[in-house]
């Protein structure tokens, strides 16, 4: 089962990257292993990450709610309204 990001903890999220960049780019994990730089490179793409869909969900709301609220009386011309 896949978890929405703000249900995983952060530090599943951490390992996720971690083995995503030892798979499929196995030579910038070495380097950033042997130069210490590991845990800051996956610190800060977790936050890049989190940033990213956390954009993307409010643009999802907004749009969600300015196509379900967005409410009309498609029989009456606004010009006549009685209000």
């Amino acid at each position: 089962m896949t978890y929405l990001p703000e249900d995983s903890p952060k530090q599943n999220r951490l390992e996720v990257i971690k083995q995503a960049l030892k798979d499929k780019a196995p030579l910038t994990y070495a380097s950033l292993e042997t130069s210490g730089k590991l845990q800051e490179y996956l610190e800060a793409h977790d936050d890049e990450m989190m940033a990213r869909y956390s954009d993307a969900r409010k643009k999802a709301w907004e749009d969600t709610l300015q196509s379900f609220l967005g409410f009309a009386d498609s029989c009456c011309d606004e010009t006549s309204s009685p209000m």
